[in-house]
């Protein structure tokens, strides 16, 4: 084979490899762990007017939740104008989901570090990924319930992560509990 013909199939499969990106995470994810596990909500959640969330971050309720640390949210799915609550009780996990949220930052400058043995790497990347469980909840005593949803740090794509259990219960502290199966 003529080495003209090989150039553009390396080229195709550098760009193809490029595209994709380079991923590190474990792959150690808790799907198949949270799958049917119990969520205890040890007190009664209160979701204030126009709003359809509470967030929890470092074992305590937040207004919003910081990019860089993990952290859990309460949902409902209605918006109301009259304050709802989420009943503290035993809920039962009963589909999970996978989703990726990302941000696209402007890019402003670019600075470069100096790792190890004067490899150049750059934080110029405008896009962060933050991997996040949606977790279905169900309670045979309250017809409306929330969803629970536990994302990682935002990340540059090749480090972002689902958050692990540790750092689910760590976000949630004492206002709830996920039981495994």
């Amino acid at each position: 084979m003529k080495i003209s013909h090989l150039v553009p199939v390396i080229a195709v499969i550098g760009l193809t490899a490029c595209q994709g990106g380079f991923n590190v995470r474990s792959g150690d994810t808790l799907f198949h762990r949270l799958s049917g596990a119990e969520f205890i909500l040890h007190r009664d959640l209160t979701i204030n007017p126009g709003h359809v969330r509470v967030v929890f971050q470092d074992g305590g309720l937040a207004y919003a939740a910081s990019e860089f640390a993990p952290h859990c949210e309460i949902e409902v799915r209605k918006i109301s104008e009259q304050a709802q609550t989420v009943p503290a009780g035993r809920y039962r996990i009963i589909k999970i989901r996978g989703d990726i949220h990302y941000v696209t930052q402007p890019r402003e400058r670019l600075m470069l570090a100096a790792l190890g043995d004067m490899t150049l790497a750059s934080d110029s990347s405008s896009e962060w990924y933050m991997h996040a469980y949606h977790i279905t909840l169900h309670a045979g005593a309250h017809p409306e319930t929330p969803t629970l949803i536990c994302g990682g740090a935002y990340n540059y794509p090749f480090h972002a992560d689902y958050p692990t259990l540790q750092e689910m219960q760590a976000a949630l502290g004492d206002y709830a509990t996920l039981k495994l199966r």
